[in-house]
C-alpha cells in the first residue's frame, strides 16, 4: 500500500506540474496543515463534549432508563446471554453510546462487552454467536445523532449538513438486519 501511495503522489505532482497548476498545488500544500489542525481540534473537542454528556447521562440515572427501554430489543438480538452478570450493562451502554454518536466511547464500552462475552465463551478457539453479533451491530454504525459527522459537515461548509441522515439510517439498519440474518443462517449449518 505504501508503494501505491508513493507512486500516486508522484503521478499527481507531475500531472499538476505538466498542466500548469503549480500555484494551486502550493496553495493546497500551505492550507492543508491549518485544515488538519481545525479538523483534529473539532474532533477532539467534540469527543470531550459528548463524553461529558454521556457522563451526565450516567450520573443522572438516565442511562438506566435508556437501558431498560432497549432491553427487549437487546434480548431479541443477543438472546439469553443478557441474563449473565454485567453483560447487559456493557452491551446496553455500548448501544446507547452508539445511538448517541459517541464513537470513541462506544468503542470502549464495546471492548468491555466483548471481553466479558469472551470470558463467557465456552469455545475459546472461536468467537461466540453473541461476540459476532456485537461486531455486526458495532460495524453497522447505527446512530440517531451522528454528532461527529454533523460537526465535520458544518465545518467543511456543507449546504445541508443533514442530507446524509436518512441514507445513513437506511444503510445502517440494512447492514444490521442482513448481517444478523447471514450470521444466523451460517450458525445453523
Amino acid at each position: 500500500m505504501a508503494k501505491v501511495w508513493k507512486w500516486s503522489v508522484v503521478i499527481f505532482l507531475l500531472t499538476g506540474l505538466l498542466l500548469g497548476h503549480e500555484g494551486d498545488m502550493m496553495n493546497a500544500m500551505m492550507e492543508t496543515p491549518y485544515l488538519v489542525f481545525d479538523l483534529v481540534t473539532t474532533v477532539i473537542l467534540s469527543a470531550c463534549f459528548w463524553g461529558g454528556f454521556l457522563k451526565i447521562i450516567e450520573k443522572t440515572g438516565f442511562m438506566d432508563y435508556l437501558s431498560f427501554l432497549l432491553k427487549p430489543l437487546l434480548r431479541l438480538i443477543y438472546g439469553p446471554i443478557l441474563n449473565k452478570d454485567h453483560v447487559y450493562a456493557y452491551l446496553s451502554s455500548n448501544v446507547v453510546a452508539n445511538l448517541l454518536g459517541l464513537g470513541s466511547l462506544a468503542t470502549l464500552s464495546g471492548i468491555k462487552a466483548f471481553q466479558r462475552l469472551n470470558e463467557l465463551n465456552p469455545h475459546h478457539d472461536r468467537p461466540s454467536r453473541e461476540m459476532l453479533t456485537l461486531v455486526i451491530v458495532n460495524t453497522a454504525g447505527l446512530c440517531l445523532f451522528p454528532s461527529s459527522l454533523i460537526m465535520l459537515r458544518q465545518q467543511m461548509g456543507s449546504a445541508d449538513i443533514y442530507a446524509f441522515y436518512p441514507y445513513m439510517l437506511m444503510i445502517a439498519i440494512t447492514i444490521i438486519v442482513v448481517g444478523l440474518i447471514v450470521q444466523r443462517v451460517i450458525d445453523h449449518e
